[in-house]
């Protein structure tokens, strides 16, 4: 396995969740777990045997302390400012069936929402790194980290770093003032691995889609667009509800739409970070295999599939399970 370091910039947060598919409004106990995108991606990373820095802010007390153990327990390490009152949270209330699953986040004045231009050293934390990921939460929270966002971008294309992005389009969290069209076109530029899907085109991209538009003819459009692109990636759900989901996912690299094998995931367990088990899974994919894509992408979505599988935020899967379901090893049963 070719090992790399991996820069992953974002905002940890703490998770609570009703048990037994609670309604967060009737509930008296929580689960609680740590994450958020860009965390369950460094995770995911480190556990799949990659140095895996995750860039923060975290405040001086329990909670930080915790956030920052979690981390370090799957071999993540921390790079943060530890400053400001309190840890971003978030509810998530578990679907079931037809019942949808639903977030509320409670984020405001967190530690990292304090960050700004100029608090972070780039350079000393971009040093002997090969990749750096971001996503489009970040610049969704405050004008201050949309510039902050944009000064590390700069910082490592200069320096020569792969750059990947998850387009994470949340339109609950973009409330100071800003749409996404008017902030990710000047971010996205950079990347060289986008992953998002047909509904951000206009919204986070500034590209128009018609009704005859496909797939194909959209993500050419984002590539003629931003030449620096090389690969866009995107997952699909078919036939879905909140316990049962038929999942792919595609790939355009400027030549060749290519498709994944499709997964049957029922009996849903958890279905958050899905999205970032399968971001981390190509990163992965992409490392290992640069010449084979279709091979990255049966990774990457092998990853997301085994992430429905697991309570919490992380995908918890190794290299090796993920490569043993992607050649066929699926069926659930007892390995002894």
């Amino acid at each position: 396995m070719k090992k790399k370091r991996i820069i992953n910039f974002g905002e940890i947060l703490l998770r609570l969740s009703p048990p037994n598919y609670s309604n967060l409004s009737k509930t008296n106990f929580f689960h609680a777990y740590y994450g958020g995108a860009e965390a369950n991606v460094a995770a995911s990373l480190s556990i799949f045997g990659h140095e895996s820095i995750f860039v923060s802010a975290v405040p001086l007390n329990e909670l930080g302390e915790g956030a920052l153990g979690e981390l370090r327990f799957h071999g993540v390490n921390p790079v943060v400012k530890r400053e400001g009152n309190r840890l971003g949270v978030y509810y998530f209330q578990e679907g079931a069936s037809e019942k949808p699953g639903k977030v509320v986040y409670d984020r405001e004045s967190s530690s990292f929402s304090k960050l700004s231009r100029g608090t972070i050293d780039w350079q000393l934390i971009f040093k002997d790194a090969d990749w750096f990921h971001w996503s489009g939460i970040t610049p969704s929270l405050s004008q201050d980290l949309a510039d902050l966002c944009e000064e590390a971008l700069v910082a490592a294309s200069n320096l020569g770093l792969t750059i990947s992005v998850d387009l994470n389009y949340r339109p609950t969290l973009w409330n100071y003032g800003k749409n996404p069209v008017e902030v990710m076109p000047d971010l996205v530029k950079y990347s060289d691995l986008v992953l998002g899907g047909m509904d951000d085109s206009l919204i986070c991209m500034g590209i128009d889609v018609t009704q005859t538009d496909t797939m194909e003819v959209v993500f050419d459009k984002w590539m003629k667009k931003y030449p620096k692109i090389k690969r866009i990636v995107s997952t699909q759900r078919y036939d879905a509800n909140a316990s049962s989901n038929m999942i792919g996912a595609v790939l355009w690299d400027g030549y060749t739409f290519l498709q994944s094998k499709k997964y049957k995931v029922s009996h849903i367990v958890d279905r958050i970070g899905a999205g970032d088990a399968f971001m981390a899974g190509i990163i992965h994919g992409l490392i290992n295999w640069p010449n084979d894509n279709q091979k990255a992408l049966d990774f990457a979505l092998a990853a997301s599939c085994l992430k429905h599988s697991i309570p919490g935020d992380f995908n918890l899967s190794t290299a090796q399970e993920v490569e043993a379901l992607m050649n066929g090893a699926s069926g659930g049963r007892v390995i002894r």
